[in-house]
């Protein structure tokens, strides 16, 4: 039960920023694009904190990782809610990345060790529940005249009662629990490393799938199909709604469907799905509908790859999944940002065909790592 509260407080401040920029951005008198050096530097803790996150839990203990990485994410949304300036913002936001990174490498590789597959994508599913009461937060704090300080200040109290419950519960985090025995053959030994490398690359391309579609569809529905920006926005909720809740539906099913399949049906779904949004001329409706599919499809696909790691490359397990963590948060800092610069360049029509393409590659690798070779 800790690790899923633990997931929604994962969720929580990662959402924080775009609810609150605009009052932010008015207060300490920032220019629009000043968001995104705070991404990035909070995206180089993330990576930074991930990558290292297997070394840190075999010299330390998960349970420590968790402890202090909890009060690190604490201490940044404290820091950013009494922030005077925006280079002590933008510390803040490399302590919440730091501390971010290792939270979430820690508890995924845990929970694949311990726990089921359905486990694995209820846990994520709990993150997107998380991200999605943030933004209802801020509006609603905004709303009765408060400064963007106070969520601030409400999710540092969290963190720190979350800190509090790791402690009170540490001894439940120690390395040596129980792993859930694999029905898949474990291929570590044959150290096959083009495996791993596409496993890793392979959470790149679905970073920058999901991000890229969560970013530039709104300015795609409302460029070439016309749509207001209330109408595309509530577009882009279905499609973050469809991919939260696929987690509960596809992870209640995960085991009669079998992880491995479900994880190469969805893959090739999302392509499907990117095609049907990348077909010129079609009516508002069906590019809801293809978002909300393309949700529902991405949906199991971190969760699951996630999990199947911890079994598949038994010894490098524990390394890999941070630097699938890692690779994530890369593909969702980069990518996006390469199919804009590309659909800039030419037209906003090309949008859906770039991200198909960067699913179709996500497939590839797919394929790839479960080889031997």
């Amino acid at each position: 039960m800790l690790s899923y509260v633990g997931f929604v407080s994962l969720g929580l401040p990662d959402t924080i920023l775009g609810a609150s920029w605009p009052a932010i951005r008015s207060e300490l008198r920032l220019p629009m694009a000043a968001a995104g050096s705070a991404v990035m530097v909070t995206m180089v803790g993330i990576v930074s904190s991930s990558a290292a996150s297997g070394w840190v839990r075999a010299r330390f203990g998960t349970a420590t990782v968790l402890i202090v990485s909890t009060l690190l994410a604490a201490i940044a949304l404290g820091m950013g809610s009494l922030a005077q300036s925006w280079s002590v913002f933008l510390v803040a936001a490399l302590i919440a990345g730091l501390g971010g990174g290792a939270i979430d490498a820690s508890l995924n590789h845990l929970v694949a060790r311990r726990h089921s597959a359905r486990h694995m994508s209820w846990l994520h599913a709990c993150w997107g529940v998380g991200a999605s009461l943030t933004p209802m937060l801020v509006a609603w704090l905004l709303k009765r005249g408060l400064t963007w300080r106070r969520p601030y200040a409400i999710l540092a109290g969290v963190e720190l009662a979350l800190a509090l419950a790791f402690l009170a519960n540490r001894h439940g985090w120690s390395d040596d629990g129980p792993s859930t025995p694999s029905t898949k053959p474990a291929v570590a030994h044959g150290r096959p490393r083009g495996a791993m490398a596409a496993s890793v690359a392979l959470f790149a391309f679905y970073g920058g799938v999901e991000a890229s579609a969560g970013l530039w569809a709104t300015s795609f529905l409302t460029m070439t199909r016309g749509a207001s920006p209330a109408t595309a926005g509530a577009m882009v909720a279905v499609y973050w709604g469809a991919l939260t809740i696929g987690r509960f539906v596809l992870g209640a099913l995960v085991h009669r469907l079998g992880p491995l399949r479900l994880l190469r049906f969805c893959t090739r779904g999302a392509v499907v799905a990117l095609g049907l949004w990348a077909l010129p001329g079609t009516p508002l409706w069906f590019c809801g509908g293809a978002l909300a599919l393309l949700g529902f499809a991405l949906a199991p696909v971190y969760p699951v790859a996630m999990h199947d790691t911890a079994s598949r490359f038994e010894e490098a397990g524990a390394r890999l999944v941070g630097y699938q963590v890692a690779a994530c948060s890369v593909g969702v800092a980069v990518l996006p940002g390469l199919v804009g610069v590309i659909g800039a360049w030419t037209s906003p029509l090309v949008i859906p065909p770039v991200v198909m393409a960067l699913a179709v590659g996500a497939v590839t690798l797919e394929v790839r790592r479960r080889s031997r070779a």
